[in-house]
């Protein structure tokens, strides 16, 4: 994409972001729901707009779909595999385990640069794009915690805390929509939103940054949801990950823990649990 159509899509995004406010994810309570818009920087949509914005392609019987992401993209797309076989249609995984697949390099929340974040970029400015433009589908599902994550771009922070970097990552979330679904094409792309973290083994309760950082995704997808809905949906995870809202629970229905060590990865077993309701959701029965 030129950089002035970059920029055009970016200013195009900031004053849609600034235009509405983003409600927050159902289950939430009324206290928590003010600290998560006050922290994840006034993000709150008209609520009747979500409904529009928050429901999922249908793709229909027999869809056939390439999956991408990071490793959490992976984690999913190795659970919908066999079960959209066994439902007669097709899930073909191109996700890198540790990368965003949009451009920038991906920061921690002290700021600092993910250590293979450049290895990544190399990665998406190759062969990865038209690898997953060649591939046969009728839509690409995505997955991508990293994604959600602020950037530095071209030595500029891109920042979720703010509007402008929230448009900014949206228009670079749409510009590899363009490479890996061209307009025109017919593809649509399922945007899937992660689920907060869930109590973990390794890391005991979820810091709280990881809700802020799902509304702040959220924002993203809305925006980029927002920019044509006839080629973008999107669908959220935590509504079967975290039914009864934040805090997400090690089980969201007894005797099912889907989450891995981290609190965060989804385990084969979650995978094969969540795989049916997601493809419920997009409507491959």
């Amino acid at each position: 994409m030129r950089a002035n159509t970059r920029r055009s899509v970016a200013c195009a995004l900031v004053a849609l972001s600034a235009g509405f406010v983003i409600a927050p994810a159902s289950g939430v309570s009324r206290d928590d729901a003010a600290a998560l818009t006050n922290l994840a920087g006034s993000l709150v949509v008209a609520a009747q707009r979500l409904g529009a914005l928050e429901t999922p392609a249908n793709l229909g019987h027999g869809a056939r779909m390439v999956f991408v992401g990071d490793s959490l993209g992976g984690d999913v797309a190795r659970g919908l595999i066999p079960v959209a076989t066994a439902r007669g249609a097709r899930v073909v995984l191109k996700t890198v385990p540790g990368c965003s697949t949009i451009a920038g390099l991906p920061l921690t929340h002290d700021g600092t640069l993910i250590p293979w974040g450049p290895t990544c970029l190399d990665n998406l400015l190759g062969s990865w794009p038209a690898e997953v433009a060649a591939t046969p589908a009728d839509a690409v599902v995505w997955l991508s915690s990293f994604d959600g994550a602020s950037r530095m771009i071209d030595g500029v922070l891109a920042d979720t805390a703010t509007p402008e970097g929230r448009a900014r990552i949206a228009a670079l979330t749409i510009e590899m929509s363009d490479a890996i679904a061209p307009p025109g094409s017919g593809r649509r792309v399922v945007l899937l939103l992660p689920a907060p973290d869930a109590p973990s083994p390794l890391h005991g309760e979820p810091d709280r940054r990881s809700a802020i950082d799902v509304e702040r995704h959220r924002a993203i997808l809305h925006l980029v949801v927002e920019s044509d809905p006839t080629r973008f949906s999107m669908l959220k995870l935590d509504q079967f990950l975290c039914p009864r809202g934040v805090p997400c629970p090690a089980e969201p229905v007894p005797g099912i823990a889907p989450r891995g060590a981290d609190g965060g990865h989804i385990t084969p077993e979650g995978a094969a649990w969540l795989a049916p309701q997601v493809l419920d959701a997009l409507g491959v029965t």
